[in-house]
Parts: structure tokens; sequence; C-alpha cells
């Protein structure tokens, strides 16, 4: 191997500047959407944190393969592995060279290019080369000379979009220092094929490998090791058959058992776990004769590959034995997964050890360090609580239904009971006809948060909840109206406190409540209307307020009601848009940046909303908004309200008076005791 060819450690900025990079047509299109591009995101900006503080090591971001291919002209590199990272990084640099101008030389041109796709690099070239106010104009230039690739530049507009909304939410100064990381810290890298090599054999190849062994199968191994140097055989067969019901996130832990075990763990009605300790636990299984309960070693489960898959396999078998569950056919999705789960579980261990347990899995062998030096019961302690906060997750917790005609979630709040005496199991709504109400509450509420903090390192409201059930007595199952009055008190201490006064991690931990109605003169309550501006309001303070609002609409009875009733929240929904410009390109009259960016003048749109939005004025805005009126958020069905009574959006009349009437109604949800009354306006 040439020194050339051999790979290269690189800077993103000096991937960026090193050549041009063509994506081939065997390549699909850009796919990345708000969860894999906020976890990028979130990773990077993690490390620059530590960075600041400790002058961290360099942060490795993946490999990119490539292939280098000459044409008259000049030589290339063709993007065999690694194009959907190297796109987002691209964009993610064009983005932060627009929010930050200084940054120009970072990136003088749009180093990627498409293949056979001429909508998807003149969306590149218009996202690197336009400032952002003006770059949407050329969403429906882009993909008129090109209509087959119509969807691939929608991506690249909708990735740019989901950037920009996300890089907005990270404060100004802390965002240089993250764009500054990004550029010089982070690496990705690069390695050069040889000459002559099949490309489309190697891309099949890389497509068809096996599954790697992941990170959790090696903790559980190493678990399974730290009990079996201490002789402890019977917890080792307990967490194991915890561990691999516990770790497929899309059905019941209690499929993951065979009827005998599920009648012995679980009630029939499915509100209570039967075992009210880790030594009760390991009492139920001594003497089981449960075949799919083999712990395996780490060399085994290398042997073996992926173990998901295993578990998988297992679980289904464990199904097929016994007549067909209902559950076998449900097709949930969870709002978290395994790994992340495995870390909420540890961050609620009792002691100071784990306290501090970082909610993000890059960490996850090192966060059960602790664990690993400790003793058996602590092991046995941790297999209790995964099992009952897994109970509890399917239980207590929403799940999205995703239905085959539609890429909409549908949420669900169910539990998982027994059909029949042979612990045939079925999903039932989560409480009984008479808590119903509130049970819709729940799942709104619990809708509304998860959309508000996508990403698994943000999921601390995951956490209020499980320690909220979890404190609750073992005996007794979870009563609707307590749950509820539980979740808006955290709810309101995230929009009130977070960020003030307490940190998310702070407020979770809280035992006494999570929330104390504050004086309507208090400090707090006077500095809510200062963070309900542009770049200082968040998610959450957008869809707890569309949560009241649906509240409120529930309290009326006419018909022109129904379709705030039937609102729901959507993970799509989480760009804030102007509904008069701040884009100097429309040519309506100039508002002043304390009418612009005032919360009144603010709604929460999706990313493909906002960039065919940015440029409208607010007529034609209301327009596109209401032609598809279903899939917007209430406070934007509120300003088309106020606009349609007073024919205009006016920045000290229709703006001011909606303004004025979702603070009235935020402050009243905040300063009240109990649960929240949302009165019809």
């Amino acid at each position: 191997m040439s020194d050339k060819q051999k790979p290269q450690l690189l800077t993103v900025q000096r991937v960026l500047s090193d050549g041009i990079y063509s994506i081939p047509v065997y390549q699909r299109n850009y796919a990345w959407g708000v969860r894999e591009i906020g976890q990028l995101i979130a990773d990077v900006r993690d490390y620059a944190q530590r960075n600041a503080q400790s002058q961290a090591h360099d942060y490795y971001i993946g490999t990119l393969v490539v292939y280098e291919r000459y044409t008259e002209q000049k030589a290339y590199w063709e993007v065999v592995d690694g194009q959907q990272r190297l796109t987002t990084l691209s964009l993610l640099v064009s983005v932060l060279r627009a929010l930050h101008p200084e940054l120009a030389a970072s990136m003088q041109r749009m180093p990627l290019q498409f293949e056979s796709r001429a909508a998807s690099s003149h969306a590149l070239q218009a996202v690197f080369s336009q400032p952002l106010h003006a770059a949407a104009l050329a969403w429906e230039d882009a993909t008129k000379d090109s209509p087959d690739d119509a969807s691939g530049a929608s991506s690249i507009w909708q990735g740019r979009a989901i950037i920009e909304s996300l890089l907005r939410e990270i404060p100004g100064a802390e965002r240089k220092a993250f764009a500054t990381f990004l550029l010089e810290q982070v690496r990705l890298l690069r390695v050069e094929l040889p000459p002559r090599t099949d490309l489309n054999h190697y891309f099949e190849v890389m497509n068809n490998r096996g599954e790697q062994l992941a990170k959790h199968e090696v903790l559980k191994a190493r678990l399974l090791g730290t009990l079996q140097r201490q002789g402890q055989q019977a917890a080792m067969k307990v967490l194991h058959a915890v561990w691999d019901a516990s770790a497929v996130m899309d059905r019941s832990v209690q499929s993951g058992f065979v009827p005998a075990m599920r009648k012995s763990l679980f009630a029939a009605d499915g509100r209570l776990l039967l075992v009210k300790t880790p030594q009760e636990l390991l009492r139920r299984f001594e003497g089981s004769d449960d075949k799919a309960v083999v712990p395996k070693s780490l060399s085994q489960l290398i042997a073996a590959g992926s173990s998901a898959a295993c578990v998988r396999h297992q679980t289904d078998k464990l199904l097929a034995a016994e007549e067909e569950d209902d559950e076998s056919k449900a097709q949930f999705g969870a709002v978290i997964n395994f790994p992340n789960f495995l870390l909420q579980v540890l961050a609620m261990m009792p002691g100071d050890a784990l306290a501090n347990t970082p909610l993000d899995d890059k960490h996850l062998l090192t966060a059960f360090e602790p664990l690993l030096r400790g003793d058996a019961e602590q092991i046995q302690e941790f297999a209790y609580r995964l099992l009952r906060c897994r109970f509890l997750l399917d239980q207590h917790v929403i799940k999205s239904s995703v239905e085959s005609q539609s890429d909409d979630e549908h949420w669900q709040l169910q539990r998982c009971k027994f059909r029949n005496d042979k612990a045939v199991l079925q999903w039932v709504n989560a409480f009984e006809v008479t808590e119903q109400d509130y049970g819709e509450r729940l799942r709104m509420l619990q809708a509304a948060l998860h959309v508000s903090y996508m990403l698994p390192t943000r999921k601390h409201w995951l956490q209020g909840v499980l320690r909220w059930l979890f404190r609750q007595d073992v005996t007794q199952a979870i009563e609707a109206q307590a749950f509820l009055l539980a979740l808006e008190e955290l709810t309101k201490a995230f929009v009130l406190e977070e960020g003030s006064s307490a940190t998310y991690e702070e407020i979770v931990r809280r035992e006494d409540g999570f929330f104390v109605s504050p004086q309507p003169d208090s400090g707090l309550m006077k500095t809510l209307p200062k963070k309900l501006v542009y770049g200082q309001a968040r998610l959450i303070d957008f869809n707890f307020l569309d949560y009241l609002l649906w509240l409120q609409a529930n309290g009326k009875n006419e018909t022109n009601a129904t379709e705030w009733r039937e609102f729901e929240f959507t993970s799509t929904r989480r760009s804030v848009e102007h509904l008069h410009p701040q884009t100097e390109l429309f040519s309506g009259n100039a508002w002043a940046d304390e009418h612009l960016h005032a919360f009144g003048n603010l709604c929460l749109v999706s990313h493909a909303m906002n960039s065919r939005l940015s440029n409208s004025g607010p007529e034609d805005k209301f327009k596109q908004l209401m032609s598809e009126k279903k899939s917007q958020s209430l406070k934007a069905l509120a300003m088309h309200s106020v606009f349609a009574d007073q024919g205009q959006w006016s920045a000290d009349s229709a703006m001011c008076q909606h303004a004025k009437q979702m603070l009235v109604l935020l402050q009243n949800a905040l300063v009240s005791d109990g649960l929240t009354v949302c009165m019809p306006s």
C-alpha cells in the first residue's frame, strides 16, 4: 500500500476542503432525519463541552471509504461508504457558516455532489451558497429540472432545516465553540480503496455483513462474569432471563417469559408485578425448568454473532409454542432503545455512586463500572429494578403505533394482560373505563414531552416518570389521577424552572413533588415572558401550550372545536416559524425585533413546511398552513382564529392579542394547584 493510500485520520475541516466527493448512483438518497442529525449534533456538543472543561482528546466520528476517480479535468473521490454522515457534515458546516460569517473560510465550496441526481446537487449548492433566509427559495427550483430526484432534494432541504433548528437551540457563544471543535477536533478516518477494486461487489459485501456485537451485549456478559466469579449461579439465571426479556423493546416484557413464569411474575390483569424484592425474584426462579434461561459467555456471544437477533428468535419460539398472543401481532415502538433504557435504570440505583449516570449510551460500559466492581447483591438489585422498570414502561408509558398507510405516530397508552388462564397476552387500555379521561390526558402530555425531547440524552422526563412510578406501592395499581398530577407538575417545572432555578437532573430527583405552584408575582413568573422569545422559547414551551389548548377545546361543545379535540402531537413538528417573516425578501412592512421575535408571532411547524414558508407573507402562510390544517399545531390554529377575526396580522393588534391570550393561559396553569383546568375561552 502506498503512503497515499494509507488510512488518514483527518479533521472535518480537512476532509471537506480536500477535494470533491461524488455520491454514485448505487448509493441511496440522503435519508437522515431529526433523530440521526440530532444525535450527531448532541454527540459533538457533548465532547465540545467536555473539551472546554478539561481539554479532552479529539472526537473520532466514523469512517469514510472512498475510491479515487479521474476525469479529463480533475480527480475526485467516489464515496463508497459513509455518505450519510458526510452529507450531514457538509450541511452542518454550511449552516454554521451562514450563522457565523467569520467561519466562511472553513469551507470555501460545497465539496459534495451527486452523480446523475441534478436536483440533489443543486440543493447542496444552494444550501452552501445562499444565506439562510434565501436558501428556501431554491426548494422548488431544485426539483424543476429533475423531477425524478425530487425526493432526494427534498431530504436535503429538510436536513438543512433540521440542522438550523437544532443549532438555534444552542446559545450563540457556545455555538461558536461548537463550530470550532467540530472543524478542528472532530475527525474521520478516510480510507482509500486500492485501484481496480470491484466497487459494486465491495458495496454489496459492506451492506450484507453480519451484525456486530453491541455494547449492551458485552455489558451483559461482563455482569454475568462478575456473578460467576462470586459463585452466584442462581443470580446469573435471573439476570440472563430478565435481560433478554427486557431487551426486545417492541414487545412486552411478559412475552419474554414462558407462560408458567409469566403467572409467577405478573398479575393477570397486567397492573401489578408480583415480586416485591430482589430476593423474592431470585426465589421465583429457583427450581424453574425454563430452558430459555441458559447464560452465554462473552466468547460464546461473539461466536454466535449479535445476540439481539437470538433474543428475538428465542422470544418468537416461546410465543409459537403456545396459543398465539394478540401481543405478538402488535406493532409498537418504544420511546427509548434498550441501551439507553439500561442507563435510565442505572441512574435509579440507590446510593450516590451512580447518581450522576449520563443518559448517553456512548458511556454505557464506563457508566456500569461501579456495578461491575460491586458485589452480587448490587447486580441482583439492578436485575430487579430492570424488570420492574421495564414492566412500568410497558404498562404506563406511551408507545407509537405506526400504521402501514402513514408515517405518523399514533400514540398509545396500553397495558399487556392475560387473555385467559394460559397466560396468553393481549393489549388493552392502560386504565379502567372510570379513569379513561385521566388516561387520555396522560397519553397526550407524555406525547408532548416525548416530541419535545426526542434524543435519548434529553429524556429526563422519562427518568422523572420512572422514578415516580417506582416509588409507588408495588402492591397497589397505579392511579391515573395521581399519575397525571405528578406528570403535570413535572412538565410545569420543566417549563418554568429549568434553566432559571433548577436543572433537569435536580427536578426529576425531587421526591416530595416535582413542582410547587408559585405566586403570580414571584420572580419566576415575572421572568416567564422574557423566556418566551425566539431563540429562548423551547419545544416544551410550545408543546405544553398546545396541551393546554387541547384541554381547553375538550371543555367546549361547539362542532368547530372537533378538529382541536382530535389534535395529536408529532415528532415532525419541531421547527419554529415566524408568522410575520424575518426575511428581508418579504416585501411587506418590516417589524421591529421585539415584535418579530415575540412568542405571539411564533409557532411550530414541520421542517419541510418551514422551508416552504420562510419567505411568504402572513396571508400566504396562513393559506398554506390551513391547507394542511390537521397537521398544524393548536397555537397556529389559534393564531389563524385571531387573524380571521381581524382580517390582518399586525404587530400592535392581532399578534399582540394572541400573545396575551397565550401568556395568560400559561400563567394560569403554572400558578394553579392540583390538576390543570383550562376554562373555554
